[in-house]
């Protein structure tokens, strides 16, 4: 949905999503890291469609697809998954 900022009136957009038949291990590293992310926020959420979803796995994926990172932010990623992953172990 889409809005202009002073409007009142919402607009449904839509666009196809076309499964290319690509390979996570033949995936970018841009796509690997941004799969890792929205992994850790479906088990954040609990969410029905995590399905096996892990912090180990979500670590494995950030950390095969970190690249170069050299903002650091991708690091920084890692290391609050870990924590997480901590913080969980102990409830």
């Amino acid at each position: 949905m889409t809005k202009e900022p002073k409007g009142t009136n919402s607009e449904l957009i839509k666009q196809p999503v076309v499964d290319r038949g690509v390979s996570l291990d033949d995936a970018s590293n841009d796509f690997k890291f941004a799969a890792a992310v929205a992994e850790y926020g479906m088990i954040l959420r609990d969410s029905e469609y995590k399905g096996d979803a892990s912090f180990n796995q979500v670590l494995k994926l950030a950390n095969e697809s970190k690249g170069l990172d050299l903002e650091g932010y991708r690091s920084e990623f890692i290391n609050m998954v870990e924590s997480s992953q901590k913080l969980m172990e102990k409830k």
